[in-house]
């Protein structure tokens, strides 16, 4: 089922370079798409112990790990689309202010790639796509949080977005936020190391006259 059936992450092979928006939505996508399924899969086969291979051999937990892990999928590009758009504040400068609507147009392109999940409402993708808006106009408040910080509160949806009854759970949320925050910060590792972010903010925003 597109991106998310295929999550041997691109990181695990050879660095490729961002240079350009078509790069950047490659890695935006990937990396989203890694976060929400490694959450979920990762959790569950923990909170299993083991009996992981038995639950996982079965069918309907099978469906529903899948069609939680799309659940997961917006949620985390949200968080990776923060944090690149702080990543990218001190080469756009005075332009800044104009990169959340960029990076929107970015995810838009990249959510039109994927049919509505089997089992989703038909407007998964546009509350993806809002999702991912709400989250890069509210950078706009005050300086870039910190890497760190920044899986709070969506960490919250991923966790929600587990296919094991509320009821088993306990204090296993900070698991998710953990995950998704050592990922996260990886991930901007990679980022600074592998981006032309001077060439990326031109390409966003325009050059600079």
């Amino acid at each position: 089922m597109g991106l998310l059936d295929n999550l041997l992450p691109e990181f695990l092979r050879k660095p490729q370079p961002i240079g350009s928006v078509g790069q950047l939505a490659d890695f935006m996508d990937s990396r989203a798409a890694f976060l929400a399924q490694k959450s979920i899969v990762e959790f569950c086969r923990v909170r299993a112990g083991v009996y992981w291979q038995k639950l996982f051999s079965e069918k309907e937990f099978q469906a529903a790990l899948n069609h939680s892990r799309w659940r997961a999928y917006p949620a985390c590009y949200a968080i990776v689309a923060e944090m690149v758009e702080g990543a990218l504040r001190e080469p756009a400068g005075s332009r800044q202010r104009g990169l959340p609507a960029a990076l929107e147009k970015v995810a838009l392109a990249s959510f039109s790639k994927y049919a509505v999940p089997e089992g989703s409402p038909p407007t998964f993708w546009e509350d993806a796509a809002e999702l991912t808006r709400q989250r890069l106009a509210a950078t706009q408040a005050g300086p870039s949080r910190p890497v760190r910080e920044i899986p709070e509160p969506l960490a919250r949806t991923v966790f929600e977005a587990v296919p094991i009854h509320p009821n088993l759970l306990t204090n296993d949320y900070d698991y998710i936020f953990n995950f998704l925050r050592m990922n996260l910060l990886r991930a901007h590792e990679d980022f600074l190391a592998q981006a032309d972010r001077s060439a990326l903010v031109d390409e966003l925003l325009g050059a600079a006259r």
